[in-house]
């Protein structure tokens, strides 16, 4: 009886060890909740080396925007007070537990993807919902507060649909081409961040036009021909002060391999 007991409780922190090694936990930083869903999501892909992007919502009601002008601007107390606002989401701490091996498949890496979303969600966030398509996966705004603080429903600003006419451009220039579009479709600006893939960029060029494509379908061919496919992501962060969006940029490697998913 003492050797079955003791075979038990060996199996059973056996599999608890094995358990525990088979699953990662991801954190919000302590630092900054603004965009939790962000940071837990690239935390995600740069340790699985998968293709997910991320877009903000646009957020409306004031219990979700939070002033940090007194805590990061620069400028004299005066120009604290009376200068320019900074505004942030005001987000929530957000911990997440995953298995590794279910991010490498296309179900699997949805399902995760969702979990995670939902749980955000619960917290009293707002709802995202994540598409797919042949190279990446998207987490894009589902659900928002408005100023009233009923709950609607926003859809994704990079479901724009736009045209661009023919003409020689480098990447660059046709990055810059679609993000004029969207503004000219949406009423929405959204500025190239600093991390773009410049160098990539510059060396494609191409004499071809954009017709009647998602802004997001756009951005995703543009990213595949001009780097190595699948290997860049975009996060589009809206920003509650002048209501408009910066479009940023992350590597997240050679390994990267597409997620197949029907949309």
């Amino acid at each position: 009886m003492r050797h079955a007991l003791l075979s038990v409780i060996l199996l059973g922190t056996f599999i608890l060890v094995a358990a525990a090694q088979d699953s990662v936990t991801v954190t919000s930083d302590p630092r900054d909740f603004s965009r939790p869903i962000s940071t837990v999501i690239n935390q995600i892909r740069q340790r699985e080396k998968v293709s997910i992007t991320y877009e903000d919502p646009r957020y409306a009601n004031a219990a979700e925007i939070e002033d940090v002008t007194a805590q990061v601007a620069k400028g004299s107390e005066l120009e604290k007070r009376y200068g320019p606002r900074i505004l942030v989401p005001k987000g929530h701490p957000l911990t997440f537990v995953y298995s590794p091996a279910d991010m490498h498949n296309p179900d699997g890496a949805k399902a995760t993807v969702e979990r995670l979303l939902q749980e955000y969600a619960s917290l009293g966030g707002p709802a995202f919902a994540v598409i797919g398509d042949n190279a990446r996966l998207h987490v894009v705004p589902d659900e928002i507060l408005n100023s009233s603080g009923t709950r609607v429903q926003q859809g994704s600003v990079l479901d724009s649909l736009i045209t661009i006419p023919a003409a020689r451009r480098d990447g660059g220039e046709l990055l810059q081409a679609i993000c004029d579009e969207i503004k000219k479709q949406s009423g929405y600006d959204v500025g190239i961040g600093p991390s773009a893939p410049d160098n990539y960029l510059a060396q494609y060029t191409t004499s071809e036009g954009i017709t009647n494509k998602t802004a997001r379908e756009a951005l995703q061919d543009l990213l595949d021909r001009a780097t190595p496919p699948s290997t860049f992501v975009w996060d589009l962060y809206f920003d509650p002060a002048d209501s408009g969006y910066g479009l940023n940029f992350a590597y997240v490697g050679p390994a990267a391999g597409p997620v197949p998913m029907a949309k």
